[in-house]
């Protein structure tokens, strides 16, 4: 979830490829991307860009619930 200001939660969320601690303590964190998927966020990253607008439309489907052992 990210958030600009108090009372502006949103859907926006972010899938990390590096350290980030500007976002400590202000977003929460949810998942993780398993091994096998890393060459998906690799994929992703690729179309990137510094101002969070991609080159190329990137679309998260069949994802799912990571259970915990």
């Amino acid at each position: 979830m990210a958030n600009a200001d108090p009372n502006t939660n949103g859907s926006q969320f972010f899938i990390c490829t590096d350290k980030t601690s500007w976002l400590d303590g202000k977003h929460v964190v949810f998942g993780k991307v398993v091994v096998d998927g890393y060459s998906v966020v690799e994929a992703m990253e690729e179309v990137g860009s510094d101002s969070g607008k991609t080159s190329a439309t990137v679309t998260i489907e069949d994802s799912g619930e990571i259970k915990e052992d």
